[in-house]
Order: structure tokens, then C-alpha cells, then sequence
């Protein structure tokens, strides 16, 4: 294990370079009829190099910025197919909100993240309940998982590539909601993280900013993201299915995100439940 934060960070860079090669590799020589399924296949193979490096250096958040990483690299596959006649005003407006939402996410976890001696303490968690099962929970809980979430959520981006010449006022609205998400992840991060430092105390309740009106500001900043790419797909040729990957967004959050850290917050935060009645979690409670 390597304890420096800037060595840390070079594991990390030469992980992604790594996984960024070999996922450009497999774009240029595979050929299947369905695109779809031979970026899934891409996808997985770059979780499980993830995977191998997170079991080597015994530390699971080495898996964390791939989530924000990998849509981004889906967006040089759809223009890598789809050649330069798919570079319209909607997949430019695409490319923004994306690109602003991926780096935006990615920049946050490297501010937060200490280096190689920091795990997410949801994988500590998972490794201590776990036990002789963890390697498996790691590999298809911690990693697998969340790739299948992050693939079905970032679909539509192959209807918008797809339909690229269709613009109209949804992708607009889309394309709002999109940024203003961001904007409000960005807002609650950046509220939080100045918080614990000039708090520094590990038992404060953050209710200040946009966290006055809301307990996850940033999980609903997330939801409406996805939400958001979904609006920017649609067109009178596409389905409701553009929208299954923000419904598993919202599920994942309301089911395993919310109450996990929830339950953790309640153990270490004294006044924490004074807050839960008095906030709702996903949405602002104005008055």
C-alpha cells in the first residue's frame, strides 16, 4: 500500500490512462451489429481491470471515479461510430452537460479522497459484515453493480446520437435540468467540504446552504441529471425505456444510498434525527 496522497494519485492516474487505452483499443477492433451490448462488453472489461487493481492495492475506492469517468468515455464511442455527421447542436449540448457533469464529479472525489489508505467507509462496512463473502460482494456489488446502473442511465445517449437532427423544445428542457443539476451537486459539495473544515468536528450536522432545505441535496442533484439526459433523448421515435435508467438511479438512491448513510449518520451525528423530521431528504422543504 502506498500511504503518500500524491503517489496515490499517480496509481489512480495510470489506472484510468490504462483503462482508457484498452477501452479505445476495443472500440476501433470489435464489430457487432449491436452497439449496445459491445459497449456493455467494454464497459465490464474495464470494471474488472478496475477490480483487479481495487483487490491488489486492498482498497475499493479506486473504483469510485469510474463511475463519473466512464460515461464520458461513452460519449468517444457514440462519435467514434457515428462519425462527424452526428456532431449536431443536440449532441454538442450533450457533450457539455456531460462533459461538465463527469468532470465536476470526478475533480470532487479527488478533493475528498486522502490517498490509498482511504476506503469508502461503506466498503469497510460491507468488508466487515461480509466476511469470507466479500471478495464476491466487492466484485459484483461494489463494482459490477454500479457499472450496470451507470450503463442503463447513460442509454440514452445512443438515441441522442442516434437522432441527432431531432432537436425540439424537451431537449432544451433536458438540457436545463442537466446544468442546473450539476450546478446544485456542485453547490452542496462545495457548501459541504467548506463546512468540515472550518467546523472541523466530525459530529456536526451540516444545515446550512441548500442543505438547510434538503438532507441529500447531491443525491437529488444526481436523480435529476439523469433525468434530464433521459428529456434530451426523447423524440416521437423513442420510448419510455429512455427513462429506465434515472428510474434504477432513483431506486438505488432510495433504497441502498438514502438509508445506508442514513443509518450511519444517526449512529455518529448527535441532533441528526432533530434534522430528519425537520428536512425532507430528496426534495426542499421550503416553509
Amino acid at each position: 500500500m502506498i500511504p503518500n496522497k500524491r503517489n496515490s494519485r499517480l496509481v489512480v492516474l495510470w489506472l484510468y490512462i490504462a483503462i482508457i487505452t484498452i477501452g479505445g483499443i476495443l472500440t476501433y477492433f470489435l464489430e457487432s451489429p449491436d452497439l449496445l451490448s459491445e459497449l456493455f462488453f467494454i464497459d465490464v472489461v474495464l470494471t474488472i481491470i478496475v477490480f483487479v487493481f481495487s483487490f491488489k492495492y486492498g482498497n475499493a475506492s479506486l473504483y469510485d471515479p469510474y463511475w463519473s469517468v466512464i460515461p464520458f468515455g461513452m460519449l468517444f464511442y457514440w462519435i467514434f461510430l457515428y462519425g462527424s455527421d452526428a456532431i449536431t447542436l443536440k449532441t454538442i449540448l450533450a457533450i457539455a452537460a456531460l462533459s461538465f457533469w463527469s468532470w465536476r464529479l470526478t475533480f470532487n472525489w479527488l478533493r475528498r479522497w486522502k490517498g490509498l489508505e482511504d476506503e469508502d467507509w461503506r466498503y469497510v462496512d460491507l468488508k466487515q459484515k461480509s466476511g469470507k463473502w466479500y471478495l464476491m460482494v466487492n466484485f459484483l456489488g461494489i463494482h459490477i453493480f454500479p457499472t450496470l446502473v451507470v450503463f442503463v442511465a447513460a442509454m440514452p445517449l445512443y438515441f441522442i446520437f442516434m437522432f441527432s437532427s431531432e432537436i425540439n423544445w424537451v431537449t432544451w428542457l433536458g438540457f436545463v435540468i442537466t446544468i442546473g443539476a450539476t450546478i446544485l451537486e456542485m453547490t452542496a459539495d462545495n457548501q459541504l467540504y467548506q463546512f468540515r473544515i472550518k467546523e472541523n468536528n466530525p459530529i456536526a450536522v451540516m444545515r446550512f446552504g441548500v442543505w438547510r432545505y434538503m438532507r441529500h441535496p447531491n443525491y437529488l442533484g444526481e436523480i435529476l441529471f439523469w433525468i434530464g439526459l433521459a428529456l434530451m433523448a426523447y423524440t416521437p421515435y423513442t420510448t419510455v425505456s429512455i427513462f429506465s435508467g434515472s428510474i434504477l438511479v432513483i431506486v438505488t438512491f432510495l433504497l441502498i444510498s438514502v438509508p445506508m448513510l442514513e443509518k450511519r449518520l444517526l449512529k455518529s451525528k448527535p441532533g441528526y434525527d432533530i434534522y430528519m423530521k425537520s428536512t425532507w431528504a430528496l426534495f426542499p422543504k421550503i416553509f
